[in-house]
């Protein structure tokens, strides 16, 4: 299992491709064709901090060191610099690790408040998730800058709605509807690194039907 130890000594040493291979071997959905393309300092501090919100109870000193990178070099438009600009598969890893620990900071129902989420952390999910809606093509789709063909522009696509698909702030923010339709009409041609994300997407989409066609097809 990975640790916390080993997520901040992974951290501390910027040592981006084993945190990815790292987050990978102990059962993180990350499809080798991305993985590459994922050993970015945002992306690794993201996806490193979505783990981390798993190990741990509250905010910590780990995780308020990674928020900080994370706000550190976020660009004015709101995405994160990964390996080409407007990198979505970048500023949606970043946006998940913030996401969750937002999540982390709101008291359970019917406990008492604990501490309040961070405003600047939260401003910073709203501007990623921005910037993430401004990368959508004309069908909806995310499209990284290495993507050549449509198979590729749909893995892209299902890796981002695999990690944002339960957020309110993503839905609203993004053409959900057009991108979930997309997916549905081709649910019968997805690869299957593509199919497995999108069908764990559809599961934490509370908006859809659990017979719908795409969840279906994956199924059979």
């Amino acid at each position: 299992m990975l640790s916390v130890t080993q997520i901040q000594k992974l951290f501390n040493s910027q040592d981006h491709t084993r945190m990815i291979t790292s987050l990978a071997d102990n059962g993180a959905a990350l499809p080798l064709p991305l993985q590459a393309r994922l050993t970015q300092p945002a992306a690794t501090a993201g996806l490193g901090l979505r783990r981390l919100t798993e190990l741990t109870y509250g905010p910590t000193s780990l995780s308020r060191d990674m928020i900080d990178a994370l706000l550190d070099t976020q660009l004015p438009d709101g995405s994160f610099p990964g390996q080409v600009d407007h990198d979505p598969l970048t500023t949606a890893a970043a946006a998940a690790g913030l996401a969750a620990t937002l999540r982390e900071q709101r008291p359970a129902p019917g406990t008492t408040p604990g501490s309040v989420p961070d405003p600047h952390t939260a401003q910073a999910l709203d501007h990623a998730l921005t910037a993430l809606a401004g990368m959508q093509d004309g069908e909806g789709l995310f499209r990284h800058g290495d993507d050549r063909t449509e198979q590729d522009r749909a893995l892209t696509s299902a890796f981002v709605l695999f990690l944002l698909a339960r957020l309110p702030g993503f839905r609203e923010a993004c053409r959900f509807a057009d991108l979930m339709t997309w997916f549905d009409e081709r649910a019968d041609r997805l690869d299957e690194d593509t199919a497995q994300l999108y069908h764990m997407a559809s599961l934490d989409d509370p908006t859809r039907h659990p017979l719908s066609p795409a969840l279906n097809a994956i199924a059979a």
